[in-house]
């Protein structure tokens, strides 16, 4: 009797559990659906923070400085950096790109297009490629720009939630901290490879998109292209593409020179975006290699292509940053419940240690390695 009362009491806490999951799941995405709009601020607010604790830590605990006003020097960084970022493509960008003709730009194209073809046993490059690509460029580049429309309205919202992490910071982590599913170096691993994570995309792709940009702009200025803003721009957001990435916007200008008639011009023009422009993030890469984790291409390009949709011109930080995140997890699964040997994770810390540099400084929530 007393067994048969023990199974029905476990039987019991068994599905009490169920059903308190079972509504929490059901609240959770209620919750969810209802607030989408604000996931974007909400992850934005998410990255500043980790950008910005450190500093938010110094002026508290050095300088004694009170909580609320560290956060709101923080928070007042954080909205003139994003402020300068929508002025940029709202003003400059989006004000240039209405006056640009494709048509004309890639009507040299055309001719070269036919010549290759005509020279080859079969079409190379269809011709309807060509004849649509200039109002594809401008439903494109015009949606990149129309992307960022709700980020003007996430950006309130952000702010707002970063102010209130920041100044709530010690609380906030203590009780992530308690309610973390994680345990011992599952929890350590998951801490420090995600704040790895968001300085390298938050930091290191929006880095390495301006010293690309303002190259580009440099050598589209040498050379008298118009609208250098807007190419420039396109450049840097191309950047990101592997392998190809900014010469699919250089070489093009080039071509369109050589077919104008300005030969050595556009020899130069593209022998430039394929040896400088092309290799600046390489040359950036170098000196952020102590501070940002080497984030595959293809994560990069695959959550640009996800995340802009997803989040609006955050997307570009976000996406990949959610795929890094989302293959973190399945390597944490398979350690937490055992599903590898001890053989094949030393062989994972090797690999793990062969991508990455000596003694990289990692940086820690409370404390630095």
């Amino acid at each position: 009797m007393t067994e048969t009362d023990e199974n029905l009491k476990r039987n019991n806490l068994f599905f009490r559990q169920l059903l308190f999951l079972a509504v929490l799941i059901v609240i959770g995405v209620v919750m969810l659906r209802e607030l989408s709009f604000i996931i974007g601020s909400f992850l934005g607010a998410i990255t500043l923070y980790i950008v910005f604790r450190p500093w938010q830590y110094k002026l508290t605990d050095r300088y004694r400085w009170r909580p609320w006003l560290a956060s709101l020097l923080m928070v007042c960084i954080a909205l003139l950096v994003l402020a300068g970022l929508l002025f940029g493509v709202f003003r400059v960008v989006s004000a240039e790109i209405i006056n640009i003709d494709f048509k004309s730009l890639l009507s040299g194209l055309d001719s070269v297009v036919e010549k290759i073809n005509r020279e080859l046993p079969f079409n190379l490059i269809p011709a309807t490629y060509l004849s649509d690509s200039s109002a594809y460029l401008t439903k494109a580049a015009g949606s990149i720009i129309n992307t960022t429309y709700s980020f003007v309205i996430n950006i309130l919202f952000t702010i707002i939630i970063l102010y209130f992490m920041l100044a709530n910071s010690r609380t906030l982590e203590r009780r992530l901290g308690r309610y973390n599913p994680f345990k011992g170096e599952s929890r350590d691993l998951v801490t420090r490879e995600i704040t790895d994570i968001i300085y390298s995309n938050a930091l290191g792709i929006p880095i390495i998109m301006l010293g690309q940009g303002l190259t580009a702009a440099l050598v589209y200025w040498l050379f008298g292209i118009q609208h250098i803003a807007f190419w420039a721009f396109l450049t840097a957001i191309a950047g990101l593409i592997p392998v190809v990435g900014s010469i699919i916007v250089s070489v093009p200008l080039g071509i369109s020179f050589i077919m104008q008639g300005h030969l050595w011009q556009g020899i130069l023009l593209m022998l430039c975006g394929m040896l400088i422009i092309a290799n600046v993030d390489n040359l950036i890469r170098i000196f952020l290699n102590k501070r940002m984790t080497d984030t595959h291409p293809l994560i990069v390009i695959f959550g640009v292509f996800m995340g802009i949709p997803l989040f609006g011109f955050w997307g570009i930080i976000f996406g990949p940053l959610l795929i890094s995140v989302f293959l973190l997890l399945i390597k944490i699964y398979y350690h937490e419940f055992k599903l590898m040997t001890p053989q094949e994770i030393k062989e994972e810390q090797i690999d793990d240690m062969a991508t990455k540099s000596g003694g990289r400084k990692r940086l820690r929530f409370g404390r630095k390695r």
